[in-house]
């Protein structure tokens, strides 16, 4: 069999398996009482946020030269585009910013709740800073929720079924997606959000990313740095490869060897002490170091030959 007639055949017995899982699904469901597949939506719509907020931590945390930032929404000139889910490249503005979750960026398929509509995405001023601006890399999220502000940087949304006086024709460059027709009472504007509400005028459900998240998903990622993450390049491995032992307990960790970009978020220019004054080192014996950043410690031990685990 020829390769081109093997990837005929490949595609066709893919299409037929999604037909099949299709297929299925509609038969289950229809099988279901309405309680039971209102549940399945909310569970399917559940599984979809919470994949979105892991997806969109770990976009921040794992950003090359400003990790704690987050991603913009979507561009909606993509829109029916091979590059459509693609996120706005500049979103600086001081205001809270509402569109759509941009899903290729955060390497998802198309995010979708329960009942087939695509996420929706709230992003709190302060996170497209260079650096993020905060006591300690992470920017204060300022997004009011159900009346009260808890550092919310990000909401993420799921819009539910159309309710009366929403109208959603499918979206277009011409004619992209308005708020108001998928989000309702003040998600569709702001600054006012809501995590309920009469169900005549309100099907929304929302979950948040919170500064706190974002700062301890983050400080993983310092002491990892600060260790030397995957190579002996940096940190103190670097060090203990270059004079044959971790500096004494007490060196100011600032003091040890990183990439250009590394040092240039974990000190920056206009906050030098940014990350390591916040890290405690300790040598409990020879061969180990240990770092400390609130409650999370990280165990240190030489690595002579990358990639290191």
């Amino acid at each position: 069999m020829t390769t081109t007639l093997r990837s005929q055949v490949g595609s066709a017995l893919l299409m037929l398996l999604f037909l099949i899982v299709g297929i299925g699904t509609t038969l289950l469901l229809s099988s279901l009482s309405p309680g039971q597949q209102q549940r399945e939506q909310n569970s399917r719509t559940q599984a979809a946020l919470r994949q979105a907020k892991e997806a969109l931590i770990a976009w921040s945390v794992t950003h090359k030269s400003i990790p704690g930032r987050l991603p913009c929404p979507e561009d909606i000139t993509t829109i029916g585009t091979p590059t459509e889910g693609k996120a706005l490249s500049n979103c600086t503005s001081p205001s809270i910013l509402i569109g759509r979750i941009a899903w290729r960026d955060l390497g998802l398929s198309e995010p979708r709740d329960g009942t087939g509509e695509q996420l929706w995405y709230v992003l709190s001023p302060g996170f497209r800073s260079t650096p993020p601006v905060g006591s300690a890399g992470v920017a204060n999220g300022q997004l009011q929720l159900d009346g009260t502000y808890n550092g919310i940087a990000a909401l993420i949304i799921a819009p539910g079924t159309p309710l009366p006086g929403q109208t959603r024709t499918p979206p277009s460059i011409a004619s992209p997606p308005a708020s108001v027709n998928y989000l309702d009472l003040g998600n569709a504007t702001g600054p006012a959000f809501v995590n309920n509400g009469p169900a005549a005028t309100f099907n929304d459900q929302v979950i948040t990313i919170t500064t706190q998240e974002l700062l301890q998903a983050l400080s993983s990622r310092v002491l990892a740095e600060i260790r030397g993450a995957f190579d002996v390049q940096n940190g103190l491995r670097r060090y203990y490869n270059d004079n044959g032992s971790f500096p004494p307990a007490g060196t100011p960790l600032d003091n040890l060897n990183f990439d250009n970009t590394t040092r240039s978020w974990l000190a920056p220019t206009a906050n030098p002490g940014l990350w390591f004054s916040l890290v405690g080192y300790t040598t409990p014996s020879p061969t180990t170091a240990q770092l400390t950043l609130g409650t999370l410690t990280l165990k240190v031990i030489p690595c002579t030959a990358a990639p290191c685990p």
